[in-house]
């Protein structure tokens, strides 16, 4: 039996903050103000234009960008003599996606599974698993250590960077869940989860480019060799933004009865 192919999703929007930095900065340099020029103008505040074009350095380790209001948006475009419409879609992409994938063992290749889903395609899939397009376990540690998970994966992404640069990416990590079994501290894996989404976001716009999926795939099988696999499982769907099902040949997305109905069936596969 072929997988389902679920509802097409909604495009969800969130603010740009790299785009909106560079044009924002790119005219102001253009009219040859100064930051202080430009707020005076546009009736805020210095440090909030400061702030605001801070996003260009995707590198930096200050606090995040803010999200300016429609108002400011507004002001900024009158100041800066910009349509208004040039600088809102500016400000705007689609929103990265943190996906659960779940699968058992009738599941094909991750990459066959999101392929054939009826979703807002990214321009690239990028695969991590032993054979896959990069490699984020090059050393092999009985522990599992996010600083060496976060600096692979900013380093692969960076040799990629020719490829990837101004591409739509989907990224795909399937060795977690099989690498959570070798790991004396598999916990780690699931708390490093809550910040996952971040660090993947972060590491494709330093590398010039947009995550718009950020799967992760746990086997089911995997789960079952945790202490408690029914309590790791729904932590891992509260801190995903979707969960997909892979079970009996058949895929089920977020919000869909088959989604439930699968869920609660995965609880009592996760007790046997």
């Amino acid at each position: 039996m072929s997988a389902r192919k679920p509802a097409k999703l909604s495009a969800l929007m969130q603010f740009n903050s790299v785009g909106f930095a560079s044009l924002l900065n790119s005219r102001r340099n253009q009219l040859g103000w100064s930051t202080r020029e430009l707020a005076t103008r546009a009736k805020i505040s210095q440090p909030y234009v400061v702030a605001l074009e801070r996003a260009r350095n995707t590198n930096s380790r200050t606090k995040r960008t803010p999200t300016p209001t429609v108002d400011v948006i507004a002001q900024l475009a009158f100041a800066l003599d910009i349509d208004a419409n040039i600088l809102f879609k500016q400000a705007m992409k689609i929103a990265s996606r943190h996906v659960l994938l779940v699968v058992d063992e009738t599941a094909p290749t991750p990459l066959k599974i999101v392929q054939q889903s009826l979703i807002n395609q990214p321009q690239t899939w990028l695969c991590a698993a032993k054979s896959g397009d990069i490699s984020l376990r090059k050393n092999k540690s009985r522990l599992y250590k996010p600083a060496d998970i976060t600096k692979a994966l900013n380093s692969e992404l960076q040799n990629l960077r020719g490829k990837i640069a101004n591409q739509t990416l989907g990224l795909i990590f399937s060795e977690t869940s099989e690498a959570m079994t070798e790991f004396d501290n598999p916990q780690a894996v699931l708390k490093f989860e809550h910040k996952w989404a971040d660090v993947v976001d972060k590491a494709t716009t330093a590398a010039g480019a947009q995550a718009l999926f950020n799967v992760c795939v746990y086997k089911i099988a995997d789960l079952k060799t945790l202490a408690n696999p029914t309590k790791a499982f729904d932590e891992l769907v509260e801190v995903h933004d979707e969960l997909w099902i892979y079970t009996g040949s058949t895929l089920a997305t977020t919000n869909s009865t088959m989604t439930r109905n699968h869920q609660t069936q995965i609880h009592k596969l996760l007790i046997k």
